[in-house]
């Protein structure tokens, strides 16, 4: 299940370890001589129970406050009954109850941590090239080699330190250059600092309610909406699902707004101010969800609501004290005639300079979520003069602790104008540990074995093995030089006697030279001749094609042709049926017509006929009545003749 080897360079690593530990512990302060702060910080994400805090070069302890950056030096305890999780880029330590964590260096290459006692549940779904994640107990250091998940377990009572690996892969380092390696599903439990296996040894109650409190905790990281918009390296962007909502804007992209908030609330307003070194003066909002919109993004006023920008945010955004400008104002410009600073958030599109001495490099890095929102930079800040953005406070209060309504100065419009914009804050720092930033005094305290004074003589005594293990690494060191002048005279001695084989090898390498080049002489013709034949069939098969393609072109274009032949003869066809239907037509009209001329004859003859008819009864009348005339003529001229007429 596990493998036991020496290791060099992990004695090496081991002393580095926990010389560095020491170092970092015993003087933080020296810290604020680097040229860069660090990076990225660590954020307490959740807490339940009493969660106590104690900040780097202070012996007190403190009710742990979540939006206060954690950073080297800074310890952690949980008490009965209590967990917490600390969050560092999209890495989670996950804390049981009556657990000691103290963060022994973090910066942006290193992430090391000391568990002096209780259970850590850690969870690294990403490990960078060229990061180093480190967990170090009173008996050894575990290294993260993979992402994954795993728990250790430090028991300072009994001496002993359990390591259980879900997934991933780490390897655990002890003195004297001892290292196990530990894979998927594999677990330890060691005695001492030389990596001595226990079997057998007894677990610590309660570790099923953590398994179901870690489970949970990972459901709610997996369902985040917030993880959609913003990398999981941007700290507390688990409390924006909880506070707020998502909405897409024309002129900013995905933006985020709080809910419930007062309607003269403005961002930076509700929170105060401290001294985190190596920042200096740090914003430590009051809000829940106050962390990731204060050190990370932009702030955007849209219509009557404010909104929080957060940027193309990439992988390991860089963390930044407050993204706000400030202004100085005299007693005869703030109300009430005190003087007062003040500051408003920065604007999407506007650059963010620190108060502190960095590299362009730094300042760059800071700036990079921004810097496709060029196009929305000015060169006044727009925040100043955006009413209620600005929030102004009298000089005597500033980074005295929690700011309250009361203590705001309500300067006029007009004169906002007058205040001068400075990038660094225009209050001195006091070198006052103790003005602000933590919470009351700690109502559960560490067991006395956990104070500053035993970890520092735990820490000694590490230093002093680790000095012993730099010690045996030299010896080793000399020996594999030994080994090495050894190992040269006999490749010396190889030498020689392969130069007295290459003699009778040149020979038979000539002739396999010849031979093979015969054989890539014939293997050339070979080729040719395939590629000629290649080609050929290549020529043929395009020739084929060609010709097809010419048949069905051909047979296309008589397709065409009898298509349109068709067209013409149905066209002839039916311009004859036209042209018979027009001759019908005509010759109906022309039947029509004749007739209608028969009709009209036959009426005139028939008129004609009774005309004749009439003229011929009219004679006949006349005749009638003329003879009449005549019988009656001749009566009267001749009586007797008429009487003897019978």
């Amino acid at each position: 299940m596990t493998r036991r080897h020496m290791h060099p360079p992990a004695a090496r690593v081991a002393a580095g370890w926990l010389l560095g530990l020491v170092m970092m512990l015993l003087a933080g302060a020296a810290a604020w001589a680097q040229e860069d702060p660090p990076g990225r910080v660590a954020r307490l994400n959740e807490q339940q129970g009493t969660v106590s805090f104690s900040p780097a070069g202070d012996d007190s302890w403190y009710d742990a406050v979540p939006n206060r950056p954690i950073t080297t030096g800074d310890r952690l305890w949980t008490d009965r009954n209590a967990r917490a999780e600390l969050q560092v880029d999209a890495t989670a330590l996950r804390m049981d109850d009556q657990t000691q964590l103290v963060v022994s260096e973090l910066d942006d290459d290193n992430a090391r941590f000391t568990l002096s006692q209780g259970r850590l549940q850690l969870s690294a779904p990403e490990l960078p090239a060229g990061q180093r994640l480190e967990i170090g107990t009173a008996n050894l250091a575990v290294v993260v080699e993979a992402p994954g998940d795993l728990r250790i377990e430090a028991d300072p009572a009994a001496g002993t330190t359990r390591v259980a690996v879900a997934s991933g892969a780490v390897t655990l380092y002890g003195e004297n250059g001892e290292s196990v390696a530990l894979g998927a599903h594999q677990q330890l439990t060691v005695s001492g600092r030389q990596l001595a296996a226990v079997s057998g040894a007894p677990v610590r109650a309660g570790e099923a309610a953590f398994d179901r409190w870690v489970a949970e905790r990972e459901r709610l990281e997996a369902q985040s909406i917030a993880a959609r918009y913003v990398p999981r390296e941007v700290l507390g962007y688990q409390q924006l699902d909880r506070y707020g909502d998502w909405q897409n804007d024309p002129s900013y992209g995905a933006v985020w707004y709080p809910r419930s908030v007062d309607p003269e609330w403005a961002p930076y307003r509700d929170g105060q101010w401290t001294e985190i070194a190596p920042w200096g003066w740090t914003w430590i909002d009051a809000a829940p969800w106050g962390f990731a919109t204060s050190h990370y993004g932009r702030w955007a006023r849209v219509g009557p609501r404010w909104a929080w920008v957060p940027g193309r945010l990439g992988p390991r955004p860089v963390y930044a004290p407050a993204l706000v400008g400030f202004v100085g104002a005299h007693a005869n410009v703030a109300a009430g005639g005190r003087p007062g600073v003040g500051w408003f958030p920065l604007a999407p599109g506007e650059a963010w300079r620190p108060g502190y001495r960095a590299s362009q490099r730094y300042v760059d890095d800071v700036n990079r979520a921004i810097a496709y929102q060029r196009q929305l930079a000015r060169a006044d800040y727009l925040h100043r003069n955006t009413p209620g953005a600005l929030s102004l406070v009298p000089v005597d209060i500033f980074g005295r602790g929690p700011i309250a309504r009361r203590d705001f100065l309500r300067v006029p419009d007009d004169r906002i104008a007058q205040m001068q914009i400075a990038t660094a804050v225009p209050v001195p720092l006091r070198g006052d540990r103790h003005a602000g930033g933590f919470g009351r005094s700690a109502s559960a305290l560490p067991p006395p074995d956990l104070r500053p004074r035993q970890i520092q003589q735990l820490q000694a005594r590490q230093l002093q093995q680790a000095q012993q293990a730099q010690q045996a690494q030299q010896q080793q060191q000399l020996q594999l030089q030994q080994r090495a002048v050894q190992a040269r005279q006999q490749q010396l001695q190889l030498q020689q006697a392969q130069r007295f084989q290459q003699g009778q090898q040149m020979q038979q390498a000539q002739q396999m030279q010849q031979m093979q080049q015969m054989q890539q002489m014939q293997q050339r013709e070979a080729v040719r001749q395939q590629q000629e034949l290649q080609q050929r069939a290549a020529q043929a098969q395009a020739q084929q094609q060609m010709q097809l393609q010419q048949q069905q072109q051909q047979a296309w274009r008589a397709q065409q042709e009898m298509q349109q032949r068709a067209a013409q003869a149905q066209q002839l066809q039916m311009q004859q049926l036209q042209q018979q239907q027009a001759q019908r037509a005509q010759q109906m009209q022309a039947q029509q017509q004749q007739a209608q001329q028969l009709q009209m004859q036959q009426h005139n003859a028939l008129r004609q006929s009774q005309e004749i008819q009439q003229r011929t009864m009219q004679q006949i009348q006349q005749r009638a009545a003329d003879v009449r005339a005549q019988q009656m003529q001749r009566a009267i001229r001749d009586p007797g003749q008429q009487s003897d007429r019978p």
